[in-house]
C-alpha cells in the first residue's frame, strides 16, 4: 500500500560548502502531523526533481537520526546534498517504509532557491570538499596544504580541469575566491583483468562490482586561517572544456639537471650542480648572501652522513649526480634525490626539498637506511654549515619555553661542542643583530625505527652547535667521534631507518624578531591542520558494505576456527 502526501513547506534552507560545511545542500522540513501513523518509518530513498540523491541526512527533534528511522508522528528534516542553482525550483521526494507493517509512503516538498550565487559554476559538474580546521590556536599564514584524492575516472578528464575555490560567508550569501593550486602525482588505475572478471553473489546470483577505474592525484595550495577557524576548500572537477589555469606566482626555477636556482620574494637559493645540495642562500630584504665554501664541496647543507673507517667520512653533499626527480608549479618546487652515500654503499639516503611561493620556508625531509650491520664513529643528519662572515651569535628554544643566546666571541671551540641540546629541541637560530639577519632551523619531526623490529641503533642522540673555522649545527644519532673517546667503534644494526623533517628559513630582523618569528613558524608547522575529505557517493558505487576478499582461492580457512567452514 502506497500513501502519497504533498506537504506545504514550513522552513527550508539552501546552504553552501563553507566554514567547515562540506556540501551544497537543501535542508527541507516535513511536518506530517501524524499522517504516516504510529511506529518507526525508514527513509529509504530521496529524489530531487526525479533524480535519486545518495547523500542525505535525517534529523528529528534537532538530532541526527543515524539509522534514518523516524517517529511517524513527529516532524523531521532532510539535509540533501545538491548542487543547487539560484531561483530554480526543486521537488524533494522522500520514500519511507513502516518498519513493522511494511507499508510504504511518499512525502514531497516543493522549494525554490533564493536569488543568491548558488553553485559556483555549472560547467564543472562535480566537486569534493576539503574540510580544514585550525585546532591549536595558531594563526596559519600561507600554510602549505597537500591533499591526495581519488576520483572515479568516469568523472575526471585531466589535471587541467581542477579548480580550488574557497567559499566564505558574505552577509546572507557567499563569496567565492579561486585559490592558486598545483596538481601533481597523477596516476590512473584501470586493470582490465580485474575490471572484466565476473563475480556473482552466492545467494542472490547478482553481479558484484568491486572496482571502478580511478584517477588519484595530489593537490597543493597555501591556506590562511585564523586560530580555531574552520574553512572549506572546494575542489571542482569534471569539466571537459576547461583549460589549464594560469596563476601569478613569485616562485621561479631556473637551470638544468641539479644545477638549479630557486627564487621567490624572500630568497634566492643556488643548488650545488653535482649533488643538488643547498649551496648558497641569498636573503633579499637585507641583500646578504649566506654560504660556506671552506672545505670539500663547500655546500651549506651536508647531511645525512656516516663515518665508518677505513672508509672516508661520507656526506650527501659529496654526491655526484644522484638519481633525482622534481615537480614544479605555481605553488611549490620539489626536488628529491636518492642514492647510497659516496664510498659507503651500505647506507642509502634520500633528501627532498620543498620551496614554496610567497613563503620564506624551505622544508627538508630526509631518510637514511642502513642496509647491513656496520661499526662506525658517526651517523648524523640535519647539518648546515656557514662561514663566519655573517653570523656572530646563536639562539635556541628550551623545552621550558626560554630562549637562550650564545655569543660565539665567548664560546667553546672545535673540537669541543659549543653546546649539546636535546634531540627534540624546537629550533636553533644563527643571527647577527648588527647585520639584521637570521637563519633558523626548525626541528619538526623525527622517527627512528628498524625494519626488523624495535628502534634504530642510537647512542644518546642529541643536537649540537660547533664553532671552528665555521659555525654549524647537526643532529647526532651515533657519534663517538664527537666525544672525548673518539676511538670507539659503535654498532649500527641492519634495517635501521632515520627520518628527519626540518624547516629552514632566513629572514631580516628589521621587521621580524628571530624568537617570535621562529615560534610562529614552528607552531604553525609542528601542529598540522586537520584535513578531511567530503566527496559525493557516486551512482555507480555499490549499496551498503562491500565485503572484502579475505582469503585467496583454494585457501582452506583458519585451522580450528570457531564456526568456520572449510572451503572447497
Amino acid at each position: 500500500m502506497l500513501i502519497s502526501i504533498v506537504i506545504p513547506s514550513l522552513a527550508h534552507e539552501f546552504g553552501y560548502p563553507q566554514q567547515g560545511e562540506g556540501w551544497y545542500y537543501i535542508l527541507a522540513s516535513f511536518s506530517n502531523k501524524g499522517e504516516l501513523g504510529k511506529g518507526k518509518w525508514n527513509v529509504t530513498e530521496v529524489k530531487v526533481n526525479g533524480a535519486r540523491v545518495r547523500d542525505f541526512l535525517v534529523f528529528q527533534a534537532k538530532k541526527e537520526i543515524f539509522d534514518k528511522k523516524i517517529d511517524g508522528q513527529s516532524p523531521f528534516e532532510l539535509k540533501v546534498r545538491l548542487s543547487w542553482e539560484k531561483e530554480k525550483e526543486y521537488e524533494i521526494k522522500a520514500e519511507l517504509q513502516n518498519e513493522e507493517t511494511g507499508k510504504s509512503a511518499s512525502l514531497q516538498e516543493k522549494v525554490k532557491a533564493p536569488a543568491q550565487k548558488g553553485y559556483w559554476d555549472p560547467r564543472w559538474k562535480n566537486y569534493l570538499s576539503l574540510l580544514i580546521s585550525e585546532e591549536n590556536g595558531v594563526e596559519r599564514t600561507n600554510y602549505p596544504v597537500q591533499a591526495t584524492v581519488g576520483i572515479m575516472s568516469k568523472y575526471f578528464n585531466s589535471a587541467d580541469e581542477i579548480r580550488v575555490v574557497k567559499a566564505e560567508k558574505a552577509g546572507n550569501d557567499v563569496s567565492y575566491t579561486e585559490i592558486r593550486h598545483q596538481v601533481y602525482d597523477l596516476v590512473r588505475w584501470e586493470d582490465q583483468k580485474l575490471l572484466s572478471a565476473e563475480e556473482r553473489d552466492e545467494k542472490t546470483g547478482k553481479l558484484i562490482t568491486r572496482y571502478h577505474p580511478t584517477a588519484t592525484l595530489s593537490i597543493a595550495f597555501l591556506a590562511n586561517l585564523k586560530p580555531y577557524e574552520k574553512a572549506t576548500y572546494i575542489v571542482f572537477y569534471n569539466s571537459a572544456q576547461a583549460k589549464k589555469p594560469s596563476y601569478k606566482t613569485d616562485l621561479r626555477v631556473k637551470g638544468k639537471g641539479l644545477a638549479k636556482t630557486i627564487e621567490n620574494s624572500f630568497y634566492k637559493v643556488v643548488l650545488h650542480p653535482k649533488s643538488g645540495m643547498i649551496y648558497e642562500i641569498y636573503e633579499k630584504e637585507t641583500g646578504i648572501k649566506l654560504e660556506h665554501k671552506l672545505e670539500t664541496n663547500g655546500a651549506i647543507h651536508w647531511n645525512p652522513d656516516a663515518y665508518s673507517p677505513p672508509h672516508a667520512w661520507s656526506h650527501c653533499s659529496d654526491w655526484e649526480n644522484p638519481a633525482f626527480s622534481e615537480e614544479a608549479g605555481p605553488v611549490f618546487y620539489r626536488l628529491t634525490r636518492s642514492a647510497p652515500l659516496p664510498h659507503l654503499k651500505d647506507v642509502a639516503a634520500s633528501i627532498t626539498y620543498y620551496f614554496y611561493a610567497g613563503s620564506p620556508l624551505i622544508i627538508i625531509e630526509s631518510i637514511m637506511e642502513v642496509k647491513n650491520d656496520l661499526f662506525l664513529k658517526s651517523l648524523r643528519n640535519a647539518e648546515v654549515v656557514f662561514n663566519k662572515k655573517v653570523f656572530n651569535k646563536a639562539a635556541y628554544k628550551t623545552m621550558e619555553g626560554k630562549v637562550e643566546i650564545i655569543d660565539f666571541a665567548n664560546s667553546r671551540m672545535h673540537p669541543k661542542h659549543v653546546i649539546t641540546l636535546r634531540p627534540d629541541t624546537p629550533w636553533i637560530s644563527f643571527f647577527s643583530q648588527e647585520k639584521n639577519i637570521a637563519f633558523s632551523s626548525l626541528f619538526l619531526e623525527l622517527s627512528t625505527s628498524n625494519l626488523n623490529g624495535g628502534q634504530a641503533s642510537l647512542q644518546q642522540p642529541y643536537i649540537y652547535i660547533q664553532h671552528g673555522p665555521w659555525y654549524y649545527l647537526s643532529r647526532a644519532f651515533v657519534y663517538s667521534f664527537g666525544s672525548n673517546n673518539q676511538t670507539r667503534m659503535l654498532p649500527v644494526q641492519k634495517g635501521s631507518i632515520y627520518y628527519d623533517k626540518n624547516a629552514w628559513m632566513t629572514f631580516s630582523l628589521k621587521k621580524r624578531p628571530y624568537a617570535s618569528t621562529n615560534d610562529s613558524y614552528f607552531n604553525m608547522l609542528k601542529y598540522p591542520l586537520s584535513i578531511f575529505e567530503e566527496i559525493e557517493t557516486y551512482p555507480e558505487s555499490p549499496e551498503g558494505w562491500l565485503v572484502p576478499i579475505l582469503t585467496e582461492p583454494f585457501e582452506e580457512g583458519v585451522k580450528e576456527a570457531i564456526g568456520g567452514k572449510k572451503k572447497k
